[in-house]
């Protein structure tokens, strides 16, 4: 996760209205690796470590080779029971500056008894003072699933 913050997978459709930071200094690498932890909602709440590549397209960011995995304080379900979709997760604008609040469009996850959930979400784009980028998704937020929608709860991912 990349020092990316990501907050929210949440079960209804309910979006946090987020307060706008200042404009990145730094632009991300053309490539790199997002990692931290998720935590969702759908017939269970559970955190997931997440782990992706971060490839800029343009001005978006694609979230590629996603993947949940448990530990570190994170459900054993993640990586065997649930897993991320197949993406790309597309933080659409975090590339380009000074956008500090952006839209994370085909995030979503999917369960082994059958339960899927996906759509965006939004997110907040800060500068890490180490380098690379935090994203922070503020939840509750609500990706429509079957067999019911699922909620982000919180994320913190790390870009670098």
């Amino acid at each position: 996760m990349n020092k990316f913050r990501l907050t929210a997978l949440a079960s209804a459709v309910a979006l946090v209205s987020l307060s706008a930071a200042p404009a990145m200094a730094t632009p991300f690498p053309a490539t790199g690796t997002v990692t931290g932890q998720i935590n969702f909602s759908q017939s269970i709440t559970i955190t997931c470590n997440f782990s992706a590549t971060a490839t800029v397209v343009g001005s978006d960011v694609h979230l590629t080779g996603l993947a949940f995995s448990g530990g570190g304080g994170a459900s054993g379900f993640c990586g065997t029971l649930v897993n991320p979709n197949s993406g790309p997760w597309i933080a659409v604008g975090a590339a380009s500056h000074p956008s500090t609040i952006v839209t994370i469009t085909g995030a979503g996850a999917t369960t082994v008894l059958g339960g899927n959930c996906s759509g965006s979400i939004v997110a907040d784009v800060t500068d890490n003072p180490s380098g690379g980028h935090y994203i922070d998704i503020a939840g509750p937020q609500v990706l429509s699933g079957t067999p019911s929608n699922c909620t982000v709860n919180w994320a913190t991912l790390d870009a670098s």
